[in-house]
């Protein structure tokens, strides 16, 4: 029970490399909140790095060569191995040391702020992000359209039950069956609703075999079951009206993202993603207030940006 270290680390600043999957898997698997986080991979981006792996920061603050061996390997397997351990311990090992040379470079050229912002909006985003939707569902995997509404319950139901499996197993959802016989299960149950697995022919060994009970009995309760209906995912809304004027704009202010950009020698995205610059090119703000009002960019990002950005987006109209 991992309860009592996730708690502890709830208290704590936390310093991660690419700190994103982490925190969605604690989430998911606790509901664990971060209080702060320290991110070396963004902090790496707003120093210019060319090389921002763990391994690249490692070599340059701490002159070790980490190896990348291990990265692939089946980390399901128990116990883990002498290599794995020491791999697992060198992921996290250095990176306090790291932190600090980095936390200095961040001062001494003024962005430790830009690091603050850029990392809470991490988290907020992380801690936003909407549950799935009932079109979003997970078990519709690739090929599952094209299934009749019996098979696509009986997809729904091998699907869950792989994912349980795997979970009391500690193995990928893969290892325990692949994602294409879950499709050929399906198709085969709802054109053989009464006959035993068994007399799959093609089936694979352990389907047959291993999992042979189990299958039979969740297609049998599957099969009991009120067909279901393909959920197909929401369209997204249509855009504004895009024309001349907004292309335009557009064109100029990626032009004027990577000038900025290139003095500072980060990243042109770090500065406003393209995103943002269609939707400023859209709907262009007349003065800064309302730049900052449109909530687009961060304080940071609207300081460095936001006053070159407003006198391209309120140049005159050309000819």
């Amino acid at each position: 029970d991992l309860t009592p270290l996730v708690q502890a680390l709830s208290k704590k600043k936390l310093i991660l490399q690419g700190a994103d999957f982490d925190i969605r898997i604690l989430k998911k698997s606790y509901g664990f909140k971060p209080l702060e986080i320290f991110d070396t991979m963004i902090a790496a981006q707003f120093l210019g790095y060319p090389k921002q792996g763990l391994a690249d920061l490692a070599s340059r603050h701490c002159g070790l060569a980490l190896s990348k061996s291990s990265q692939k390997a089946d980390w399901a397997r128990r116990p883990l191995d002498e290599t794995l351990l020491t791999y697992a311990v060198n992921d996290t090992k250095h990176l306090k040391a790291i932190h600090d040379c980095m936390e200095k470079e961040l001062r001494d050229l003024g962005r430790i702020e830009w690091h603050r912002q850029a990392c809470a909006k991490l988290l907020k985003t992380l801690e936003n992000a909407a549950p799935k939707t009932e079109s979003q569902r997970p078990w519709q995997i690739k090929g599952a359209k094209d299934l009749s509404e019996r098979a696509l319950t009986l997809l729904k139901e091998l699907w869950f039950w792989r994912e349980e499996e795997a979970k009391k197993k500690d193995r990928p959802s893969f290892k325990i069956l692949n994602t294409e016989y879950l499709l050929e299960i399906a198709r085969w149950a709802d054109k053989n609703p009464d006959k035993d697995i068994l007399e799959w022919e093609s089936g694979p060994r352990h389907v047959r075999g291993l999992y042979r009970d189990v299958l039979n009995d969740i297609l049998r309760r599957a099969l009991a079951l009120a067909p279901m209906r393909y959920a197909y995912p929401l369209r997204e809304a249509k855009p504004q009206k895009w024309g001349n004027a907004e292309n335009d704009r557009l064109t100029a202010l990626k032009a004027e993202r990577e000038k900025i950009a290139k003095e500072l020698a980060i990243h042109p995205s770090l500065l406003a993603t393209n995103t943002v610059l269609e939707a400023l090119s859209l709907a262009p703000p007349k003065e800064l207030k309302g730049l900052e009002e449109l909530d687009l960019l961060l304080p940071w990002q609207v300081e460095v940006v936001g006053e070159e950005f407003l006198k391209v987006l309120n140049a005159p109209k050309k000819g």
